[in-house]
């Protein structure tokens, strides 16, 4: 059921029970060894903290606003859903995990999207199924063609936002880490 493969993917996200595959502890542990320390997300000292890029957070806020309204937005949470999935797949995402290593950046983030994102059982697969649920419930209520493709355009509109959405940041980032880290090393 859709229910089973939510909670399959959220348990994936924090690791099963395993504190290596917790993607919030991977992500603690990359940022550490690039000597990224931040105060506790819980805490004001956090939010204040002046050393986030703006753009780090375009994306989070985008992902709350439409999961926040989710009923009304639901083609283009599965539209970008599946674009956040398939974009850890791909020539792409193996150029990354080579580009972090050569920099000497610990890709094990990376990596573990690469095994759990896979198209033939992973989380690409759970949301191309969810688009399929989706659109074959759109189906069975009407066979009037232009109301399907209405919902179809607005699952392209959620997927193809993941581009505009991130893209700030993935320009910015490698600015920035590479200031930060000559900054540093003064």
């Amino acid at each position: 059921s859709e229910g089973e493969s939510d909670r399959g993917t959220l348990m994936d996200e924090i690791g099963n029970g395993q504190l290596e595959k917790n993607h919030p502890y991977i992500f603690q542990q990359l940022l550490e060894s690039l000597s990224i320390m931040l105060p506790p997300a819980h805490s004001n000292a956090f939010v204040k903290h002046s050393g986030f890029m703006n753009s780090a957070f375009d994306l989070p806020v985008y992902m709350l606003t439409l999961s926040s309204f989710s009923e009304k937005f639901l083609p283009e949470l599965l539209g970008l859903n599946m674009a956040i999935e398939l974009s850890g797949l791909g020539k792409g995402h193996m150029r990354l995990v080579d580009d972090w290593k050569y920099w000497g950046i610990d890709p094990g983030i990376a990596n573990i999207h690469i095994s759990i994102d896979n198209a033939a059982s992973g989380h690409t697969f759970m949301a191309k199924k969810a688009i399929k649920l989706y659109m074959d419930d759109i189906l069975r209520s009407t066979a009037d063609q232009t109301v399907l493709d209405k919902h179809w355009r607005r699952i392209f509109s959620g997927y193809a936002s993941l581009r505009f959405v991130g893209g700030r940041f993935k320009l910015g980032l490698p600015i920035w880490y590479l200031i930060y880290k000559f900054r540093g090393q003064r």
